[in-house]
């Protein structure tokens, strides 16, 4: 009997506690929305770092749309902004106080866009500034007789130990990005296009750009084309995102103290920021499908991995590759080839259609390919570095990274600078190959495995070498002096030599062989004692333009 006694003590004694703590439960969610129901009020948990303080909240970008403002628009500067420009003219008043770089505008649709067509959009917290009237004012009885402030200028109620709710009454209180600004214009451009039908894309100064607006309709046919519910759009401006308030004048600072601090915030925030390099985006993107395929080529084929296979002899952040880098080639150069090769082909040109579809419209964002696309994308990217892997010298890189190399196998700075000089380890080179390549299956047919044996053959002879003179690239891709040449324009006339050299003199004609003679020329020109222009022939003799010819194509 004592057993059973004390089993049903234990129970009911359970059963207490639990219901005090439902209970307990029920009364914290009572209070908690009672606070929350108040209007403009917000539950917030405090921060600080060094001498900052800050409260994190979150509220809608409805919200932020109709409460935030830029920086531009504080009261205390509202006699110096240049109507022209909407920016803050630097004179002896406005350089004593807080000072932002001016929003490039041009940013606003694409980002606009990005919120609208993006289904996993996301923006990082803002981080705002709470301004008051009184900050201003040093008459006011905020400020106390030793010009210190008696309160902050936000309202702050302590709700416990570690947290507190924020009044965020937009009569009292004013709020401006102290970071985001971008962001912000984005939120604002978006309400814009919701509410009036329409959004301008505009120039970095603000200015509007006529033509080209993006309006709501196309914007609701984008989704009921994908059938996407077009409850989405409609409930954007209650998404809710972020935001940390710091008030402008804490409680006991003077009014220099408060901006001093504002003024090493906002440089902290933004000099300690880094922005990513295009290899670094590309590693991210989700929509471009040119770069999707890129990254995935260049973590799964065997020209890209490096010792053991298990980095690779890629560089994923710069855009060049330095003489003695161990890297075969950059991620941006991957991106461009892809782009080169996939890009002129039917199957793939809407890849680079904006996600509207419509001219002019660049910067609203690209649309993802599906994932049939994405694949017949690798596939063809896959068959074509398969084939530039059958190339000599690429056998012999593939050979160094592998476990068991050979002596005699080569790193890519091996094979791009010594006695090698191979242009085709310098990513303008591999640019103008894939521009070539595609040019001639697309035009003429040619088959993919017939040009790298062409390739191969005359990559033995020498004929890929960088800095002889008897090599087509002299003068190309480098400059007489033997300087290397990166130019775009550079580049075009390596993809315009390529397609003459591996598809044959029929290629486009006299005319434009003429003019490729012409460039050439030009290209190769060298400093002689004589009035008439002389350029560098393949005999590595200085020739007048008369006696000057292209080499033989290579067929």
């Amino acid at each position: 009997m004592t057993s059973d006694f004390n089993a049903d003590r234990i129970r009911k004694t359970a059963d207490d506690v639990l219901e005090k703590d439902r209970n307990y439960k029920e009364a914290l969610r009572l209070l908690l929305d009672w606070h929350q129901d108040r209007e403009d009020h917000k539950i917030a948990l405090p921060a600080k770092m060094g001498t900052s303080k800050s409260y994190l909240i979150s509220v809608s970008l409805g919200w932020i749309a109709a409460n935030v403002y830029f920086s531009r628009d504080l009261p205390i500067f509202k006699e110096h902004v240049r109507a022209d420009s909407n920016t803050i003219n630097i004179n002896d008043t406005t350089a004593v106080y807080l000072q932002q770089r001016a929003p490039d505008y041009s940013r606003q649709l694409p980002m606009a866009m990005y919120l609208a067509t993006r289904e996993h959009h996301k923006f990082p917290p803002l981080l705002l500034v709470a301004y008051q009237d009184w900050v201003y004012n040093q008459r006011h009885d905020n400020w106390g007789p030793d010009g210190r402030a008696m309160m902050g200028s936000l309202n702050v109620e302590s709700l416990d130990t570690k947290s507190c709710v924020v009044d965020l009454d937009s009569a009292t209180t004013s709020y401006f990005a102290l970071d985001g600004q971008h962001r912000l214009m984005a939120i604002k451009g978006l309400k814009d296009l919701l509410d009036n039908g329409r959004l301008s894309p505009k120039k970095r100064d603000g200015s509007p750009i006529s033509g080209k607006d993006v309006t709501r309709e196309e914007i609701e046919g984008y989704y009921e084309e994908r059938d996407i519910d077009l409850n989405r759009l409609q409930s954007t401006m209650n998404e809710v995102m972020g935001v940390e308030i710091i008030p402008a004048v804490q409680d006991r600072e003077t009014f220099g103290e408060a901006v001093s601090r504002l003024r090493n915030v906002f440089v902290d925030v933004n000099e300690n920021a880094k922005r990513l390099e295009k290899g670094e985006l590309t590693l991210l993107e989700e929509n471009d499908g040119f770069r999707i395929v890129a990254r995935t080529v260049m973590t799964k084929h065997k020209m890209f991995k490096g010792s053991f296979g298990l980095s690779l002899n890629v560089d994923t952040k710069s855009n060049q590759i330095s003489e003695g880098s161990e890297s075969y080639t950059t991620l941006s150069t991957l991106v461009s080839i892809t782009e080169e090769y996939l890009g002129a082909k039917p199957e793939f040109k809407g890849w680079k259609h904006p996600v509207l579809d419509l001219k002019g419209r660049r910067g609203v964002g690209l649309l993802r390919p599906n994932d049939d696309e994405i694949e017949k994308g690798l596939a063809a990217m896959t068959v074509y570095f398969n084939a530039l892997a059958e190339l000599p010298s690429h056998r012999n890189m593939i050979a160094h990274f592998d476990e068991e190399a050979e002596q005699e196998s080569k790193s890519p700075s091996g094979l791009r600078g010594g006695n090698e000089q191979n242009i085709l380890f310098r990513p303008i080179a591999q640019v103008a190959l894939a521009r070539a390549v595609t040019q001639l299956e697309t035009k003429q047919e040619a088959d993919l495995a017939g040009l790298v044996e062409i390739l191969s053959r005359h990559e033995a002879l020498g004929d890929l070498h960088l800095t002889h003179k008897t090599a087509p690239w002299f003068g190309i891709l480098c400059d007489p002096e033997e300087k290397v040449r990166r130019q775009k324009r550079y580049g075009d006339l390596c993809a315009e030599m390529l397609v003459y050299l591996l598809g044959g003199d029929s290629v486009d004609g006299e005319e434009r062989q003429e003019r490729l003679r012409d460039d050439f020329f030009e290209a190769r020109r060298g400093a002689a004692d004589s009035d008439e222009p002389m350029a560098w022939s393949l005999s590595g003799h200085l020739k007048t333009k008369d006696d000057f010819k292209l080499p033989d194509p290579w067929r």
